[in-house]
């Protein structure tokens, strides 16, 4: 018989986990959230993820964090501010989780972590941080913060959502485009024909391109049995396909950029939480 870990949500038999977990790092770690007050983890995970396994709490280098640091505070200013790869970090909550362990170390000024780049930017005060302590205080939720720390500067100027937000909103004028032609200026029906394909190849990338990550995101709840908000806009997105496919009396060209266009509105909501996020 097959179970769900309480912590990553990975399949297991009953005899090859230990109790309600996968596997003792599993456990280790669940324990560690709880104990810490931090179980809104399991209330922001949306998909399953590597099992923690029995990895060591001392299997990091600390004289290189130490050496990392120093390289990032030689130079002027009271504070410094570098960006790191973690290692281990596969959802929105790791990312929560991350962000929280960081801002309770000392001298810490800020700390965000970006899931699509698996990353930490961590702004401090010169002498008053100690990374290494945050390296360790990771490493027992699971995750490996690397050493090596990557330029500010070099961080991509465009995210991949609000990307996918661009592209969405180039295909949606296109198939508003096409309905203008098809319901005032074309009336023939062999044209008429070719600007509905086109307007569907329209509809397909921007389903593609801006609506995947919500279906995406509710598939992996669904999988793990857990509540995620990306429910709603998944449930919108399907009712308006019933909606203007059965009941609507609007023309077809004209109900295919009504559903690009709720697409565009959805990713929008979504890309201008994340900029608010980072506030």
């Amino acid at each position: 018989m097959q179970n769900l870990c309480r912590h990553c949500a990975t399949a297991y038999i009953q005899d090859s986990g230990v109790g309600e977990f996968c596997c003792s790092g599993c456990q280790q770690v669940y324990l560690l959230i709880k104990d810490g007050g931090m179980g809104d983890f399991y209330r922001l995970q949306d998909r399953a993820s590597p099992p923690v396994k029995d990895r060591r709490l001392d299997d990091i280098d600390i004289d290189a964090l130490c050496e990392a640091q120093r390289r990032v505070e030689a130079g002027f200013g009271e504070s410094v501010e570098a960006v790191f790869e973690i290692q281990g970090m596969s959802c929105v909550a790791c990312a929560w989780l991350s962000e929280r362990l960081a801002k309770n170390q000392t001298g810490l000024f800020e700390a965000r972590a970006s899931l699509s780049r698996h990353s930490l930017t961590l702004h401090w005060k010169r002498g008053a941080f100690d990374l290494s302590k945050l390296g360790l205080e990771l490493l027992k939720f699971g995750y490996h913060l690397r050493s090596t720390p990557k330029d500010p500067g070099s961080e991509p100027r465009i995210s991949p959502l609000f990307l996918r937000l661009l592209l969405s909103l180039i295909f949606t004028s296109n198939a508003l485009l096409l309905a203008v032609f098809s319901e005032y200026v074309i009336r023939k029906d062999e044209f008429l024909t070719l600007l509905h394909l086109l307007s569907m190849a329209c509809l397909c990338f921007t389903l593609l391109l801006g609506a995947a990550p919500f279906f995406l995101s509710a598939y992996r709840a669904a999988k793990i049995r857990r509540l995620h908000s990306d429910w709603l806009p998944v449930a919108m997105i399907i009712a308006s396909f019933g909606y203007f496919g059965f009941v609507a009396s609007v023309g077809f060209s004209l109900a295919v950029f009504l559903l690009s266009g709720l697409v565009c509105v959805l990713i929008t909501v979504r890309w201008l939480g994340a900029l608010l996020a980072k506030c």
